[in-house]
């Protein structure tokens, strides 16, 4: 999969549902089903060029909602905090702080899983 495709993927996921429904179909279609443009023309009934104009303002807006909100950019921190933390807490090598050390990396994994 290619990164474009792996972006707009995840961007989709973020922000799908502030899209038009044609632009959401499309999206959905182009990305997570991997329909060709001619595949959605036919599907949705409309020209390819019509297809290709929906998935660019698409791709646009959901690009400037992620500039706006950063919720993928705020869980790529987050994420990398979490990781961090399982790291250091590894570190720990004191048999009197075993549990509490398990517990914070439980929660750091907690974390990490949600994403």
């Amino acid at each position: 999969m290619s990164e474009k495709k792996f972006i707009y993927g995840i961007l989709y996921d973020y922000y799908g549902d502030l899209l038009k429904d044609n632009q959401a179909n499309i999206i959905d279609m182009y990305y997570n089903l991997d329909y060709s443009l001619s595949e959605i023309a036919e599907e949705m009934n409309i020209s390819r060029q019509g297809v290709y104009d929906a998935l660019k303002r698409a791709e646009k807006s959901l690009t400037d909602y992620e500039d706006k909100m950063k919720l993928h950019e705020k869980y790529e921190k987050h994420l990398k905090a979490a990781e961090n933390i399982v790291k250091l807490a590894s570190c720990i090598d004191d048999e009197k702080y075993k549990g509490a050390v398990e517990q914070i990396k439980a929660e750091a994994v907690k974390i990490i899983n949600e994403g």
